[in-house]
């Protein structure tokens, strides 16, 4: 491990050192200095280490000559080389030359320059200087000067140990790497590299390590481990490709510290597990930092320092991450960034791409709140087995310009561990055919309000975004187009939900979203729904928008809703409120064009265009207490161009109803247009008609059907003409009543559930047996258990899994809580799906795993060419089912509902088998 001198750079600091000696002699110290006298012990380690390097200092001489080094020195100068003893040497001597090119650590009081007043001498390794330092009565903030030509001159680790260097360890201790060697001056020209690693331990200082490459073959497990109660600062520092030690452990940096730490330019990449590793009872701050192509995690921060006991974060400091370039996590085995923070995460200029993982996993909640999440500038894409951003806050969460392409999951933002807003800005996940992600593209659940601005979401296999929120929904000016890959129609471009707030739609596209709504809006309470601007819903496969709310009104305004496979707009009120829709075309969707019920409130359609050409059934069916319909267009559809069902009073003002293939408007009380339940009072309306024209159709240009007593009235004429049975017909007769409903017979008594209490490991697999039983329930003796639906024939088996036997180590940052394995097999033993029925999955939550949320992790052993690898199973998602794998059509494993908490369990439905990890976050 001795390194090669750069012979150039020593020769400059030799002769920079000339010239600043101003009088006298200049005294060259041979690498010990001038030590107290050696015991015997170390004279027969000094004489080992000069026979070890007798071949390489012949080397040496060869290239280099003390002649060659005085002639550039200024002349009168007297030159002096001590040796070991402090005796003068020779110059035309081997060992004056040796001595003059192997001046190296050295330490100084701070603010001294190298080889001042109360300097140490330069020493040939750490070793021999923290000999210096112990036996000395070296004290305060300090120094240590390590020449730019320094290259693994240490055998053994560089252990600082305030226990030991007592003398020092309340001080400030910094190590300056890339020393041209120059005494009198500072110069930092390069770096300096170490083989081995490199320790500081119980020290009460700042520790400050500049300009080092460290490169740790020496087995400790890590390439750099500091453990402090000061501030701690790295700059231009890498570590990297540290190796295993005997139990697994090759991380590249881990910082343990109660105060603030702060890395830039630095480096910690192809480590043999995780890169960097920081706790910190304060402030965390990356620059320019890369973390990259590890085998575990990339980079693991936390200020948080979190108590399952208490709920809360034993530390406050936020976690800055930021760059005039790029801070980069990528390719990392398991996930590529991962922070908790106790007080706030800011990241900017940030890749996180290419993990096996996830690319960020970023925490800063817990019982009492800790700070906001704010996104900017970034990139998370390629990680194609878990989430591309995983953010959970109790504060709020602000993205801005955020890219998230190709990931299992795209982003997943969740603020419902307090009140917090989530705002989106100017940010993508996924827009083309090669980046969008493999299930949902931007996952929201929000504990206030959510607005996304100029935001894409396309090319997603399931939902292209769904939200959920106590507050507000605005969306403005995004796109949602081609998701919904794998016939599962619940899935939308968008789906948003508010249970307390309204929702608001401007200048939204949701187009061609393979099979299923191009959006799908839900209010609860009083919550309105408004879309409005050029917002386009066409092409999509089942509606083209579907609004549902509650005493809350659902506006619509020039509003474009085609050639969607089975209505344009689906709009259904449950209580009080209105629905309005103003302007707009609605062509060529398969079943309706507009269908907008109101079950207490009105139903006002005003100028839009309903156009069937032959395609769509029905034009429009609107159902409220009372309907208005007016210069508005209803033609070229198959059945009737416009139905309505109403309690009170319609009113037709300028409605055109032309080439529809029976009648061009039907107008029905909600008995006529069924039938009265026993002991009902009828209903009888009022139908205005004022002006319009009703002509072409197949059968009546208008067919109004109110109830006994109910009035037609003509206020201004209507235009009739080319109808096929006549242009109206009133028809007054009375609703049928409703038939007597029969007894209903006794219901067929309750199957059973099967349940059976299996040991941690070892247990028999269970029969299932569906003609006794309605399912099959293994229970481990942790409460975990799995439900094995029917119809199923064959056999399941359930067992626990600790974490050492895990078929692969998790990365810094997840811990682990409980794992399973489960079986399900043929009568032969071969693996199968329950194809027809389910597997659903509930861990217990154990009372000391007090954790703020939870992940399922899967092996799945066809991932890496058969080596296997884990995935991350995505978060619940109302009505979603999720393909495992939708690119291979032969694998047929599903995920029928996502993962989520429900009290004290998590749980998750699938169709398959295999090992499952509950891990926190």
């Amino acid at each position: 491990m001795k390194r090669n001198i750069n012979l150039m750079m020593l020769t400059l600091a030799m002769i920079m050192a000339l010239v600043a000696s101003a009088i006298g002699p200049t005294v060259v110290y041979a690498d010990e200095g001038t030590p107290p006298e050696p015991t015997s012990e170390e004279t027969t380690n000094e004489e080992t280490t000069s026979n070890e390097t007798t071949e390489e200092t012949t080397e040496l001489v060869e290239e280099i000559t003390v002649p060659e080094i005085l002639e550039q020195a200024p002349e009168g100068t007297e030159i002096v080389v001590v040796n070991e003893e402090g005796e003068a040497e020779p110059l035309a001597t081997e060992e004056a030359a040796e001595i003059i090119s192997n001046s190296d650590p050295m330490w100084c009081p701070e603010g001294v320059n190298p080889g001042g007043v109360g300097c140490t001498p330069p020493f040939s390794d750490f070793a021999s200087l923290l000999i210096e330092l112990n036996g000395g009565s070296y004290t305060g903030n300090g120094v240590i000067w390590v020449e730019d030509g320094y290259d693994g001159n240490d055998n053994a680790q560089i252990e600082f140990d305030g226990n030991v260097l007592t003398n020092l360890s309340n001080n400030n201790l910094t190590i300056n790497g890339g020393w041209d060697g120059v005494h009198g001056g500072g110069n930092i020209t390069g770096t300096s590299s170490l083989d081995v690693s490199m320790v500081f331990v119980n020290w009460n200082g700042n520790i400050t390590l500049n300009d080092l490459d460290i490169n740790a073959t020496d087995g400790a497990g890590f390439g750099l481990f500091v453990s402090n109660t000061g501030n701690i600062a790295l700059d231009n520092v890498s570590v990297n490709g540290t190796t295993t030690n005997s139990f697994g452990f090759g991380d590249g940096a881990v910082i343990d510290t109660t105060g603030n730490v702060n890395i830039t330019e630095s480096e910690f990449n192809n480590n043999a597990t995780n890169g960097l590793q920081v706790e910190s009872g304060g402030t965390v701050t990356l620059d320019t930092v890369s973390a990259s192509n590890n085998t575990l995690t990339g980079a693991f921060i936390d200020t948080c320092i979190y108590n399952n006991v208490s709920g809360l974060c034993d530390g406050n400091g936020s976690v800055t991450i930021t760059s005039g370039t790029t801070n980069v996590f990528n390719n990392n085995s398991f996930t590529g960034l991962i922070v908790d923070s106790g007080g706030g995460i800011t990241i900017n200029n940030t890749e996180a791409n290419g993990n096996d993982l996830d690319g960020a996993l970023l925490t800063s909640a817990d019982d009492n709140g800790t700070g906001n999440v704010n996104i900017s500038d970034s990139e998370f894409s390629d990680n194609q087995n878990g989430y591309g951003l995983d953010v959970l806050t109790d504060g709020n969460i602000d993205l801005d310009n955020v890219t998230v392409n190709n990931n299992g999951t795209g982003a997943v933002l969740d603020s419902t561990y307090g009140t917090g807003y989530v705002n989106v800005n100017d940010s993508t996940f996924g827009d083309s055919n090669t980046t969008g992600n493999t299930w949902t593209g931007l996952h929201i659940d929000s504990g206030s309000t959510i607005t996304l601005n100029n935001v894409i979401a396309s090319y997603n296999g399931t939902n292209g975004a769904y939200l959920d929120a106590v507050g507000d929904i605005t969306v403005t000016d995004s796109q949602f187009n081609d998701n919904v890959h794998f016939n599962f129609p619940q899935d939308p471009g968008l789906y948003a939900t508010s249970n307390g707030g309204n929702i608001t739609l401007t200048n939204v596209v949701a187009n061609n979203n393979q099979f299923g709504a191009g959006v799908v809006l839900v209010t609860n309470g009083t919550g309105n729904v408004s879309v409005s601007g050029t917002s386009q819903f066409n092409g999509n496969g089942t509606f083209g928008i579907q609004a549902k709310a509650y005493d809350g009104d659902i506006t619509l305004t020039d509003v474009e809703a085609s050639n969607n496979a089975s209505k344009g707009a689906y709009l259904n009120v449950y209580g009080s409120g209105n629905v309005f829709i103003t302007g707009g075309d609605f062509v060529e969707n398969g079943s309706y064009g507009i269908y907008a019920t109101s079950s207490q409130g009105e139903v006002n359609v005003e100028d839009v265009t309903v156009t069937g050409n032959n395609v769509t059934k029905f034009g429009a069916f609107l159902s409220g207490l009372n309907v208005f319909v007016s210069d508005s267009i209803f033609q070229s559809n198959t059945e009737a161009g416009l139905v309505i069902v109403a309690k009170e009073q319609v009113d037709l003002v300028n409605v055109t109803a032309d080439q529809n293939g029976v009648n061009g408007v039907e107008v029905y009380t909600s008995q006529t247009n069924g039938c009265i339940k026993h002991g009902s009072d009828v209903i009888n309306i009022a139908v205005n008609v004022d002006g319009g024209t009703y002509t072409n159709n197949g059968e009546y240009g208008l067919v109004v059907v109110p109830g006994p007593e109910g009035t037609l009235v003509f206020v201004n004429p209507a235009t009739f003409g080319g109808n096929g049975l006549g242009d109206y017909l009133l028809d007054l007769t009375a609703p049928e009543n409703c038939p007597e409903k029969e007894p209903s017979g006794p219901k067929p008594p309750t199957k059973p559930n099967n349940v059976v209490q299996v040991p941690f490991t070892g247990g028999t697999p269970v029969e299932q047996d569906c003609d006794l039983f309605s399912n099959t329930i293994l229970e481990l003796p942790n409460g975990t258990w799995i439900k094995v639906g029917c119809p199923f024939e064959g056999f399941s088996n359930l067992e626990g899994v600790l974490e050492e036997d895990l078929p692969s180590s998790l990365g810094a940052g997840v811990e682990f809580v409980a794992g399973i394995s489960t079986s399900l097999t043929d009568g032969e033993g071969n693996t199968m799906l329950n194809e027809d029925g389910t597997v659903t999955i509930t861990f217990q939550i154990t009372e000391d795993s007090r954790a703020r949320s939870y992940s399922v992790l899967f092996w799945d052993e066809t991932l890496n060419d058969g080596a296997g690898g884990w995935v991350k199973l995505p978060v619940y998602e109302f009505g979603t089912s999720f393909p495992l794998h939708p690119d291979n059509p032969e694998d047929g494993r599903t995920i029928i509902s996502g993962v989520q908490r429900v009290g004290d369990t998590i749980t998750l439905t699938v169709d398959f088998s295999g090992v499952f990890v509950l891990v926190t976050p």
